[in-house]
């Protein structure tokens, strides 16, 4: 993060071992918790500095102040693990966050997410919405979009729709890296890769099809204007290989 935008890291605060064993008490103890999310929480747990990841707060502190009332009615806590509380609106509050601890990845070290409201979830009312397939999804695309994509001139991202064939996003992913594009540190799953090209300074986020973006959806940018424009004629040349069409 550093290393594309200094300072981006400043403010970050840590959760505490005692933080962390109090928000996953009701939920079995600190091993339910994805091993992803206690990475986050040991590296920015209390407070993310500038980089804003939603509407709302990933803070412990709040989250566990939110569990502070016992009378309140919570979602089966074997199931749900809120990580998020929805900001207050005027007209009213966005949804929260939760792991869907019954649905882990197959390595175990992280879980699928929704967002919800959590007195809807509790009475099985409205729908929950999946903004992305597991947190390290979330993250990715959230570092890469607002980290790198958003450096002025933002108008030098470029964005490109590449189509519904499930087939898509690797195609994209080996066309790149027989071009000299590698994993970040980030690393990648099958519906988010983040890329970079040392040498253009170039970086590049793919998206698979999703229920709410049902195309692969390729972003791109340099810090080289020249190479810019370099890499846009190549992909405009390649569209058709990509897409199939």
């Amino acid at each position: 993060m550093e290393r594309w935008n200094p300072g981006s890291t400043q403010g970050f605060e840590p959760a505490t071992v005692e933080q962390m064993t109090a928000l996953a008490r009701p939920h079995g103890g600190l091993n339910a918790l994805p091993r992803v999310y206690r990475e986050f929480l040991e590296t920015m747990g209390s407070s993310t500095g500038r980089l804003r990841l939603k509407a709302g707060t990933t803070s412990i502190s709040a989250l566990i102040e939110d569990l502070g009332d016992p009378q309140r009615e919570r979602p089966d806590a074997r199931r749900y693990l809120k990580f998020t509380i929805g900001e207050e609106h005027p007209e009213e509050r966005y949804p929260d966050d939760f792991f869907e601890l019954t649905r882990p990845t197959p390595d175990g070290l992280d879980a699928a997410i929704i967002r919800i409201r959590e007195e809807d979830l509790v009475r099985g009312q409205g729908s929950a919405k999946q903004p992305f397939p597991t947190f390290s999804d979330w993250l990715r695309t959230t570092i890469v979009t607002r980290l790198v994509f958003a450096t002025d001139p933002e108008k030098q991202t470029q964005y490109y729709s590449l189509g519904k064939k499930p087939e898509t996003p690797a195609k994209v992913y080996n066309f790149f890296t027989r071009m000299g594009f590698s994993f970040t540190q980030l690393g990648a799953s099958s519906d988010v890769i983040p890329l970079e090209h040392p040498e253009r300074s170039a970086i590049l986020l793919i998206d698979a099809p999703s229920a709410s973006t049902p195309s692969t959806g390729v972003r791109l940018r340099a810090r080289d204007k020249v190479q810019q424009l370099l890499l846009n004629e190549i992909i405009e040349d390649h569209k058709r290989e990509l897409t199939g069409d």
